[in-house]
């Protein structure tokens, strides 16, 4: 499964150190706020890879627009800009 409209940084095959290391830092604000009493899923559809992506809330907190605020993840896009963007946000 994967947040809907959120992107973080690669865990398993970064791009570059600065990845490396951001990525067990989102991993692990993401599991502080799955911590929680009350956790929601909402499917929204699957990926091209066939993945659930979802809505996340937390006591009523939309996870993936708190990992965005926060900065460890980026708003969701697709494309070649996108993808540039957020080699850009996180490699430099």
């Amino acid at each position: 499964m994967r947040l809907w409209n959120v992107d973080a940084p690669e865990s398993f095959r970064p791009r570059c150190d600065a990845e490396l290391v951001a990525g067990p830092k989102a991993k692990e604000r993401l599991v502080q706020l799955l911590r929680r009493e009350r956790v929601q899923i909402d499917r929204q559809r699957q990926d091209r890879y066939r993945r659930t992506l979802a809505r996340v809330r937390a006591d009523d907190r939309d996870v993936g627009e708190t990992l965005i605020a926060e900065g460890p993840a980026l708003p969701g896009r697709d494309g070649r800009e996108a993808w540039e963007e957020r080699r850009r946000h996180w490699c430099g």
